[in-house]
């Protein structure tokens, strides 16, 4: 007598691979991104993006966003709409869009 088929092995079945899921948003903010930038050569190169605030227990007073994570825009100062994204083997900020400068 044949033994039965495994838990979740019927017959044509087949295993699925995972569902892309849209990323996991860990937090949200409007913050002034800052462009920090290099010469190079007679180029003027855009090396990454900073705005202030981090954890109390981090080294630094400010937080980077790396450069391909953030839309294009003129100028070396503009407020962002960023969201910190849920990601392996680190989390990273990322800039949605460009808005006005919040009332203060």
């Amino acid at each position: 007598m044949p033994s039965p088929p495994r838990s979740g092995a019927r017959d044509g079945a087949r295993l699925r691979a995972p569902v892309d899921r849209p990323p996991r948003i860990l937090r949200r903010d409007v913050v002034k991104l800052k462009r920090m930038t290099a010469l190079i050569g007679a180029r003027r190169a855009t090396l990454c993006f900073t705005f202030r605030g981090s954890t109390k227990s981090a080294r630094s007073s400010v937080t980077h966003v790396n450069r391909e994570h953030v839309p294009p825009f003129e100028g070396d100062e503009a407020w962002f709409e960023v969201e910190m994204v849920q990601a392996k083997p680190w989390s990273y900020w990322r800039a949605v869009r460009q808005v006005e400068p919040p009332d203060a």
